[in-house]
């Protein structure tokens, strides 16, 4: 039979077995990172007309891409995609972008 500590009484959380608890997330030690969202930037579509693009990337303290540069065709679908980079990734947002 599994007892229950009372911190965990208390606090109506249980603990797995396999689960670590620590009060402060691993330090980063690697060069610092964020999630940069920027525009609109003007780009062309298919029929050759100009439209507004926004670009979502992970960059160094530069602001240069480290990896893969995401346009997105409206502002709204940017700023989810940089939100979920951000939180999915640990990182920092970086939020210079406007509205077309």
């Amino acid at each position: 039979m599994r007892t229950i500590s009372n911190e965990e009484q208390s606090s109506g959380l249980l603990r797995r077995p396999d689960e670590q608890w620590s009060e402060t997330p691993p330090a980063n030690t690697g060069p610092w990172r964020g999630v940069y969202f920027d525009g609109p930037q003007a780009d062309t579509n298919a029929d050759g007309d100009e439209v507004p693009v926004w670009c979502v990337y992970v960059g160094d303290e530069e602001a240069e891409p480290v990896n893969r540069v995401y346009w997105c065709w409206t502002y709204e679908l940017a700023l989810d995609l940089a939100q979920r980079m951000a939180r999915d990734r640990r990182l920092e947002l970086i939020h210079d972008a406007t509205t077309a």
